[in-house]
């Protein structure tokens, strides 16, 4: 009986570590803009509240399902909660409204930031983070050109 219980936990532990390797489980802010600065994937961050009625519907609704998706997977993200860490929170949005999506990408050295500012239904947030894997492919091929023109 006890084996059932022990594999379980590990197969869990195992599935939620290669989530989160993957990217898909958010992670806080600080974590997650650490990651992306040693790494090569753009950072996404979702602003809430949780007295925000549309916040609570991309956070409970719109995010899960692109979570099915595999939509992240080529970000590194997090949630930040416009109450718990309030100064993060009025930094990332500049002081504007939530629910928030900002995406910081790197191009030519220097991190840049896009934003979608209030509600967004899962196709929307989809295009969204679509558009940074599409420059991502661009800059790449970009200096795959550049190194075969090298060489």
């Amino acid at each position: 009986m006890r084996l059932p219980s022990t594999l379980f936990a590990v197969l869990s532990l195992i599935a939620i570590s290669a989530t989160s390797a993957f990217g898909q489980s958010p992670v806080d802010y600080t974590t997650a803009f650490q990651r992306a600065q040693t790494g090569d994937k753009p950072l996404l961050v979702l602003i809430t509240a949780s007295w925000c009625p549309p916040c609570q519907v991309m956070k409970n609704t719109t995010i899960p399902q692109l979570m099915k998706k595999d939509t992240f997977k080529n970000c590194h993200w997090a949630t930040v909660d416009f109450d718990a860490e309030n100064e993060i929170a009025m930094q990332l949005t500049e002081g504007k409204g939530v629910p928030q999506l900002i995406m910081f990408e790197k191009r030519d050295g220097k991190w840049i930031r896009r934003r979608m500012a209030g509600y967004k239904n899962a196709p929307t947030v989809e295009a969204f983070v679509a558009q940074s894997q599409q420059l991502r492919m661009a800059q790449l091929n970009q200096v795959e050109d550049i190194n075969q023109k090298k060489q």
